[in-house]
C-alpha cells in the first residue's frame, strides 16, 4: 500500500476529501473491494475442493448412523410390543377357572361328540399368539375296526372371543360324502347290504346302520350289545331333525362312552413339594369316574350335561356344526319331554358279522362308510 494512499485513505476517514477527488477515491475503493471478493470466492473453492471429499464420507456415515438408529430403535419398539402383547394375550386366554381357552377347546370337542359320529376320538390343543389370537387344532380319525386312524386335521382361530370358522384339512382316500342315517317311517333304496356281501372275509367296516322305529338306549344295547363288533355312536332323536327324502341330514347323538366333564373328574392323588422362593408347585392326579358298558343313564346324563353347556356357548358351536343352527332349546326341551330314543347307531368290526344284522327285523337300512384290511379282536368269548 503506498504512502499517497495511506494519506488519502486517512482523509476520507476525516471528511477532508472533496469535488472530485473523492469521487475518485470510492471508485479506487470500489475496485478494491471487488478484488478482495474475488480473492476470498478463490479461498473458498480451494477449501471447499479439499475439504469436499471427506465431507461426504463425514456425510455418508451420518445418514447411514441415522438410518440404522432408526431401524435400531424401531426393532426395539417392536419387540417390546410384541412381548407386551404376548404376556397381554396370553393372560386372556388364561383368565378364569377354567380358562377361556379350555372352555373353548371344550365347546370344539364336546361338539364334534354330539355332532359327528367319530368326534369322541382326539382333543382339541391350544396355541396362543401375540395379539390376542390363539390357534386351536386337532386331528380328525376314524374307528374302522379296533383301529383308530388319523383321516385329517382341524384348525379354529380365535381373535379374542371371536371364532372362526373350522378349517378341516382330509388326508387320503375318505369318504367325501359321508352315510346318512334313515328315519322311521320313509322308504330309502340307499342300502347297502349288497356291498357288504361282496366285501371278503378278512375286512373290516365302519357303517350307519338305521332302525324300523325309534328304540330306547337299553333295547339298542339289549340288540347290538352282545355282538362282535363295537357300537361307537348312538343318533338320537330330538324332534327337529333335518330330512331330505327320509335321510337326516343334521345328526346329533353321543358315543359309546360317556362325555366326561371337568366337574366329573375325581381327585386320586396329591402331592406338593417347594418351588422358587417361597412357592410351591401341586401335582393332581384325576381319573374319570367308573363306567360299566350298558350304564344308559350314565351315557344320558352326560349327554344332556353337554347339551346345556354348549347352549351356553351355542354361536361358537354352530360355527363348528358346520354353520347349521344346533337350536339346543328346542332339541332340550324335546328330549325331556320324550325322553332319549334312537334312528340309528354307528357300528364297526368284522364286515360278514355286520352283514349279519340284514336279518334283524328291527334293522332298516346300512350304509358303508369305511372299509380296512382285519385289524380285530373276537369280542364275543
Amino acid at each position: 500500500m503506498s504512502e499517497d494512499f495511506k494519506n488519502k485513505l486517512d482523509a476520507y476517514e476525516k471528511g477532508q476529501l472533496h469535488g472530485e477527488e473523492l469521487e475518485e477515491f470510492e471508485k479506487e475503493l470500489e475496485k478494491l473491494e471487488q478484488y478482495q471478493e474475488l480473492l476470498d470466492g478463490k479461498k473458498s473453492a480451494t477449501a471447499i475442493s479439499t475439504m469436499g471429499h471427506k465431507q461426504k464420507q463425514i456425510l455418508k456415515r451420518s445418514k447411514w448412523k441415522a438410518r440404522f438408529q432408526t431401524a435400531l430403535t424401531a426393532l426395539c419398539i417392536f419387540i417390546l410390543v410384541m412381548i407386551v402383547s404376548s404376556i397381554l394375550t396370553a393372560a386372556y386366554y388364561s383368565w378364569g377357572k377354567p380358562d377361556r381357552s379350555e372352555v373353548f377347546a371344550k365347546v370344539i370337542d364336546y361338539t364334534l361328540a354330539v355332532t359327528e359320529p367319530y368326534g369322541d376320538f382326539g382333543g382339541t390343543s391350544t396355541n396362543v399368539k401375540p395379539f390376542f389370537g390363539a390357534e386351536m387344532s386337532r386331528d380328525l380319525k376314524k374307528k374302522i375296526g379296533d383301529n383308530v386312524m388319523k383321516v385329517g386335521e382341524l384348525k379354529v382361530h380365535f381373535l379374542f372371543s371371536l371364532m372362526s370358522f373350522p378349517e378341516r384339512n382330509y388326508l387320503g382316500n375318505v369318504s367325501e360324502s359321508p352315510p346318512l342315517f334313515s328315519y322311521p317311517g320313509f322308504e330309502r333304496e340307499m342300502s347297502e347290504w349288497d356291498r357288504l356281501e361282496k366285501l371278503p372275509e378278512g375286512t373290516v367296516v365302519s357303517a350307519y346302520v338305521s332302525f324300523n322305529k325309534l328304540e330306547s338306549t337299553d333295547k339298542v344295547f339289549n340288540l347290538l350289545g352282545n355282538k362282535d363288533f363295537d357300537i361307537t355312536w348312538f343318533a338320537v332323536d330330538t324332534g327337529v331333525e333335518g330330512k331330505e327324502d327320509g335321510a337326516i341330514i343334521d345328526p346329533i347323538g353321543f358315543p359309546s362312552t360317556p362325555i366326561w366333564h371337568e366337574d366329573d373328574m375325581k381327585l386320586d392323588s396329591r402331592e406338593e413339594t417347594k418351588g422358587f422362593l417361597f412357592g410351591k408347585i401341586v401335582s393332581e392326579g384325576y381319573s374319570s369316574p367308573s363306567y360299566e358298558e350298558g350304564d344308559t343313564d350314565m351315557l344320558h346324563t352326560q349327554f344332556l350335561k353337554t347339551l346345556r353347556f354348549l347352549e351356553k356357548h351355542e354361536k361358537m358351536a354352530d360355527k363348528m356344526y358346520q354353520g347349521r343352527k344346533l337350536d339346543l332349546k328346542n332339541k332340550l326341551h324335546y328330549l325331556k319331554k320324550n325322553g332319549i330314543k334312537h334312528y340309528g347307531v354307528v357300528v364297526t368290526g368284522p364286515t360278514k358279522e355286520i352283514l349279519k344284522l340284514k336279518n334283524e327285523k328291527a334293522i332298516s337300512t346300512i350304509e358303508v362308510d369305511e372299509v380296512g384290511f382285519w385289524n380285530w379282536e373276537n369280542k364275543s368269548s
